[in-house]
């Protein structure tokens, strides 16, 4: 027993010692991530998204960027502004003591400044940083020949950062469509609007060949634009009805005004709908294949022929949801982009239209509107400078692959206009 005691006794007095062996240890406080010992100091910044083992540090951003501030003494935010307009720290910031993830707010500054301010509680940094202000992009309407009384999409971007907005109260910009032929004029009001998207609502009463006037607050100054709405005068064949001297029945065998079941919706005139080969009989367009037809009218256009760089060839095309246009680059063969389609004014070498290279891969079954550059639908050719001359447009389709094309594709409205009005 008294061996056992002994050994308890041992044991206990190591147990204090080792406690009094503890006394004389500092204790080393755990790292605080949001601890802040001084005012804040920038390093670098860097595009949040580049999460790349070595990221490139940025000088500056753009719009709505999401960008990482990396230094000293970031956390305990009390406000961040780019060009005076300050972020909204609650919920478009997250800080720690050595990094900051912050969005650049998506506004349009009155004063642009190109500097960023950090302030936290302890202090303030200023530094260059500059952000890149876009102008408004306004292309014009995605359906130039979109029905009176329907809504339509205006093609562009930025509207909502230059005064656009269906809240009256906020809307500073102003959108008008007239005819001063007709004396017609209304103010359209912003129908729909997000940061991708803005949809009009044309008036009922609205005439063709009108013309519809943006005006916004620019950076330095009023600014204004104006584009074409239904400009009918300038249909080259208006309802394809009566005799254009077609080369063979392709094109014309497919007319319709809309009533047959898979027709797009008719926007006035009568329209071509192709969906079958040259010789009609299938609905299957050959490999390499050579889809040929065309059709003319008296040129009067005598400014585009003095001027056709200012000029161009406008046509609304529609495909069907589960017949969107081919890439002609698919196949991969050298020089297999020369085929799909083709339209060429009077005779000059052929224009390829290639909608997939442009962006444009399915409309869905509804309209859009199609602008080709004059000059590169002639080819080269010359054309008239007397009125009433003849001038042919011609229209092939070529499956440039070795795979049959299955097509359902509608084309309508064929018409000459300024680029820019």
């Amino acid at each position: 027993m008294k061996a056992i005691y002994l050994k308890k006794t041992g044991l206990a007095l190591m147990a204090v010692m080792a406690m009094a062996s503890c006394s004389d240890v500092v204790d080393i406080p755990s790292y605080d991530p949001y601890s802040c010992d001084g005012a804040p100091v920038i390093e670098a910044i860097y595009d949040a998204q580049d999460i790349s083992e070595t990221p490139q540090a940025i000088t500056g951003g753009v719009l709505n960027q999401m960008i990482k501030i990396k230094g000293k003494n970031l956390s305990h935010v009390k406000s961040i502004s780019f060009n005076g307009l300050e972020v909204d720290v609650r919920h478009a910031v997250y800080a720690e003591r050595d990094f900051c993830n912050v969005t650049i707010p998506r506004k349009i500054p009155e004063e642009v400044t190109n500097k960023l301010i950090y302030t936290t509680e302890q202090g303030t940094v200023t530094m260059d940083f500059p952000v890149n202000i876009p102008n408004l992009k306004l292309e014009g309407l995605k359906n130039e020949f979109v029905l009176q009384g329907d809504k339509v999409q205006v093609m562009g971007d930025y509207f909502d950062l230059y005064g656009f907005s269906k809240d009256e109260e906020q809307n500073t910009a102003k959108i008008t469509i007239h005819n001063d032929a007709a004396g017609y004029s209304e103010v359209i009001p912003t129908d729909s609007i997000t940061e991708t998207y803005m949809g009009i609502l044309i008036p009922k009463d609205a005439p063709d060949n009108s013309l519809i006037t943006f005006e916004w607050e620019g950076m330095d100054g009023r600014k204004t634009k104006t584009i074409p709405y239904r400009m009918s005068d300038q249909l080259m064949y208006g309802n394809f009805d009566g005799d254009f001297g077609w080369w063979n029945d392709w094109f014309k065998a497919q007319l319709t005004w809309g009533g047959n079941i898979g027709d797009p919706k008719c926007l006035g005139y009568q329209y071509i709908r192709l969906q079958k080969n040259q010789d009609l009989s299938s609905s299957i367009i050959g490999s390499w294949s050579w889809n040929s037809t065309g059709f003319g009218c008296n040129w009067r256009w005598l400014d585009a022929s003095a001027h056709p760089e200012k000029y161009v060839l406008k046509f609304e095309v529609c495909t069907a949801s589960s017949k969107p246009f081919y890439n002609y680059g698919d196949n991969g063969k050298a020089g297999s982009r020369n085929g799909g389609y083709m339209l060429t004014l009077n005779g000059g070498t052929r224009n390829q239209w290639d909608p997939v290279s442009d962006g444009l891969n399915n409309t869905y079954g509804e309209w859009q509107t199609i602008s080709l550059p004059l000059v590169d639908c002639l080819g080269g050719s010359v054309l008239p400078t007397e009125p009433d001359q003849w001038v042919s447009l011609e229209f092939v389709c070529q499956p440039n692959s070795d795979d049959d094309w299955q097509i359902d594709h509608s084309f309508g409205q064929f018409r000459i206009e300024p680029a820019e009005y």
